[in-house]
């Protein structure tokens, strides 16, 4: 996805970069999906929000939220 870096995990959650962590958080909210904003957290986290992977239907709406909220 166009402005979001990813790091690779073999857990159950991701690590994303986006270009404004707050306002993307915000606009998942708004569609019903919950991550958690970890850019506070760490310098090294800027702008960085935890994805949980759910189900198959849980993971493409939390796609095209997060698409939606860039």
């Amino acid at each position: 996805m166009k402005g979001v870096k990813a790091w690779k995990s073999d857990a159950n959650m991701i690590l994303a970069r986006v270009p404004d962590a707050a306002k993307t958080f915000e606009g998942l909210k708004a569609r019903k999906v919950l991550v958690k904003n970890v850019s506070k957290m760490h310098p090294l986290l800027a702008n960085c929000l935890r994805l949980t992977v759910g189900t198959a239907d849980e993971n493409a709406q939390m796609l095209a939220a997060l698409e939606a909220s860039l």
